[in-house]
């Protein structure tokens, strides 16, 4: 390494794709130091994915237990301790790794605390240390915006890092954005006793996925846990009382006010981009960072990866992009990103999972497909569980077979498309699925039996 510079690879960032490009940089033995701001391990591992996993999991089944009469459960006295639900979230974290940087200085790794502003192309400044990197990545991942709302500023509303935290259950709760993780919250709270509104600005919530994920969820949301969704819903203005708060919001063409106990805003997030990086020669958009298919930036020493260049929020692609960024910037490796097969899922219960093409995506560019649904409640799975809500639904191109995607709703979503991210990533065809052997009594029959739809 040249004397002019203080590290070979300074990754700002320690979430899902800094923590992945740090550590391989240092496995591959390169002198390496991570910049942090706020926590070790960045937001998904400090305040949404373990947090998340621990209170949802703690929801579903306490709400599974709450209706356990029909396999023969008394739930009569069943009561949850709150304060042992938070609890439970801080082991979590904690056991997780979260807040910590062991990791990091175990590997060889220096820390750097505080927040980084580019000086110059290969300059940066953290908190007024100033230290020079032959190559650098950038991974701060993506802040919480919301514009156009009156009174934002004056009430003290929750953000999704910080809701699974409210310490005291509010009796009445307004989720402002019914994406994925707006519906997370409103189940959540609702399964705990909330009065629940959802509000979401189109015309129906989880906007991104198939008319039909919208149309049972909302269902299970309505029916199930009494929350009352507000779709078409746009929330203007917000005002703050001694003991409550007002969502003023339009709908219909009319102004609506409701008084609620909490707020949690749960808007789509915008890349963190607040560094400098005109100083440093850095192209980028309110979208994201501006990179090449093998994330460089127009800076030829700087790189960047996850919810800083946009796309598709996810821990794995994060930690995908980290480690093929670092391959590019230290080894020169030329590799290119590929996206196939990467999926995202609602963890709620049912989870909504969704791999490849949906249909939407189908319209949007055109492409012809034949499309097999099985309603959930088709399999054994289901009847001896007793739950009805959901369905597996596969794509696949009309003449050669091969499959296209696959949209789940089912408890168990998560483990079923992995088999259909497998079929998306390698090319494989309806009928390579239909003659794979399935666990008769799994909710993966599902996907066999779509499968054989597709095939026949």
């Amino acid at each position: 390494m040249s004397r002019n510079y203080d590290y070979q690879y300074l990754v700002i960032g320690s979430g899902a794709a800094g923590s992945a490009a740090a550590l391989l940089a240092a496995e591959l033995g390169f002198g390496t130091a991570i910049v942090e701001a706020d926590c070790w391990g960045g937001t998904e591992l400090n305040y949404r994915d373990i947090p998340y996993g621990a209170a949802l999991g703690f929801a579903h089944r306490y709400a599974e237990a709450m209706s356990g009469a029909r396999f023969g459960i008394s739930s009569n006295n069943l009561r949850y301790n709150y304060a042992g639900v938070l609890n439970w979230q801080a082991i979590a974290t904690r056991r997780a790794g979260g807040g910590s940087k062991k990791l990091f200085e175990s590997a060889g790794i220096e820390c750097l605390r505080g927040y980084a502003q580019f000086v110059g192309p290969n300059l940066v400044s953290i908190d007024g240390l100033e230290v020079r990197a032959e190559k650098i990545l950038i991974a701060t991942g993506s802040n919480l915006t919301v514009s156009g709302v009156a009174g934002i500023d004056t009430v003290n509303c929750w953000s999704p890092d910080t809701a699974p935290r409210i310490p005291k259950i509010p009796k009445v709760l307004f989720v402002v954005g019914a994406g994925s993780t707006g519906c997370e919250l409103a189940e959540y709270f609702a399964a705990l006793g909330s009065k629940v509104l959802l509000a979401e600005a189109q015309d129906r919530i989880l906007p991104r996925e198939d008319l039909e994920v919208s149309e049972t969820m909302e269902k299970h949301l309505r029916d199930n846990l009494q929350v009352k969704v507000l779709t078409g819903a746009r929330v203007v203005a917000l005002e703050q009382s001694d003991k409550s708060k007002q969502v003023i919001f339009v709908r219909d063409g009319q102004e609506k006010i409701v008084r609620v106990e909490e707020v949690i805003l749960a808007t789509t997030p915008e890349p963190a981009l607040d560094l400098g990086l005109e100083n440093a020669g850095v192209k980028y958009t309110r979208r994201g960072i501006q990179v090449d298919k093998g994330l460089q930036t127009s800076n030829r020493d700087i790189w960047a990866a996850g919810d800083a260049i946009g796309g598709e929020s996810s821990s794995e692609k994060a930690a995908y992009e980290g480690k093929l960024a670092t391959m590019n910037a230290l080894k020169k490796s030329g590799n290119i990103t590929n996206y196939t097969g990467f999926t995202r899922m609602t963890n709620t219960l049912p989870r909504v999972a969704k791999v490849g093409l949906n249909e939407t995506e189908c319209w949007q560019i055109k492409q012809k497909y034949k499309a097999a649904v099985v309603p959930i409640s088709d399999v054994h799975a289901a009847i001896t569980s007793d739950f009805r809500t959901g369905f597996v639904k596969l794509l696949a191109e009309p003449h050669k077979g091969q499959i296209l995607g696959g949209t789940v709703v089912a408890p168990e979503a998560d483990l079923i498309i992995q088999e259909i991210a497998l079929a998306v990533r390698n090319g494989l065809k309806a009928n390579e699925l239909a003659g794979t052997p399935h666990v008769a009594a799994s909710w993966s029959q599902a996907v066999w039996t779509a499968a054989r739809k597709l095939a026949s």
